[in-house]
């Protein structure tokens, strides 16, 4: 059985400017989409904060509302309200990991710290 080991990815850095847009733009084409988001920390390790959760929204605040980056999920059906909301302080940097289609397939948030958020999204 042949394994498809062609398959591309591509990383790109999303601009600052765009975030607020970017997000409400990846919310509306992934809500309810299962995602892993785990906590890349040299200092304390990594840490698996959800798994196989429907996401719910990811904001953006700008720099005069907090400049925090907010990634809430749902319930585990993907029905209802929203259930848990992780907070990234100060994010620097923010990177994506796409198929050759364009489809999702994480995303990386570095904070100020260089701790990182890397939400990844399930096929």
């Amino acid at each position: 059985m042949p394994l498809d080991l062609s398959y591309k990815r591509y990383q790109l850095d999303i601009p600052s400017v765009v975030w607020s847009e970017f997000f409400e733009q990846l919310t509306d084409e992934n809500r309810g989409r299962l995602i892993t988001l785990t906590l890349l920390d040299e200092q304390m390790g990594d840490f698996e904060v959800l798994r196989h959760t429907p996401l719910y929204s990811i904001t953006y605040d700008r720099p005069i509302d907090g400049s925090d980056l907010i990634v809430t999920v749902g319930r585990p059906q993907g029905v209802g309200e929203a259930t848990y909301a992780h907070r990234v302080v100060l994010p620097e940097t923010i990177s994506i990991i796409t198929d050759e289609d364009g489809f999702v397939l994480s995303c990386t948030i570095t904070n100020r710290d260089r701790a990182q958020t890397l939400i990844s999204f399930q096929s």
